[in-house]
């Protein structure tokens, strides 16, 4: 019995939920000119980050490998346009014991990727007919280093993201 004080635990949104790196987005929102954008399948949570819808998959459970793939444009800019990322159409490839972030470079259907972070995962929770992923925690690649001009170094934790797809 659960007590009174107490709720079960509730599903995270669908698709892949991430705050990119809280301080980078206060430090964006902040700016004068400072732009925070989501679309095409990105929206804004009520607690400020960014979940991207699902787009597919081919992940199997029993050997911990495949591809989640999730869609939606998020752009941050600033600095009279010297400031510019952009997420686009981001993927999870899992091999065993760890996942790649990777986002589309461009508008060609999303083959063309790019590595922003590598992620140290779990197997996920089956939780209502879903997948979840909890908490996993996103440390940055050279490639994501380059990405966000050189703010953070090659392996630098950025924000924990969280993964809800169905089973």
């Amino acid at each position: 019995m659960i007590p009174a004080s107490a709720s079960p635990a509730s599903l995270p949104l669908p698709g892949l939920t991430w705050g990119i790196k809280r301080s980078f987005i206060d430090y964006i929102s902040g700016l004068p000119d400072g732009a925070v954008s989501a679309a095409d399948g990105a929206t804004v949570t009520a607690s400020g980050e960014f979940c991207f819808a699902p787009d597919g998959a081919e992940y199997d459970p029993a050997s911990g490998t495949g591809v989640l793939r999730f869609r939606g444009d998020v752009r941050v800019a600033g600095h009279h346009g010297m400031m510019f990322v952009r997420l686009l159409d981001p993927w999870v490839e899992f091999a065993a014991g760890h996942g790649v972030l990777s986002i589309s470079t461009g508008d060609g259907g999303g083959q063309e990727r790019t590595d922003v972070g590598t992620l140290r995962t779990a197997a996920p929770r089956n939780m209502e007919g879903f997948l979840v992923w909890e908490r996993v925690d996103v440390a940055i690649s050279q490639s994501g280093s380059e990405l966000f001009d050189g703010q953070y170094a090659d392996g630098q934790a950025m924000d924990p993201l969280v993964i809800r797809v169905p089973a």
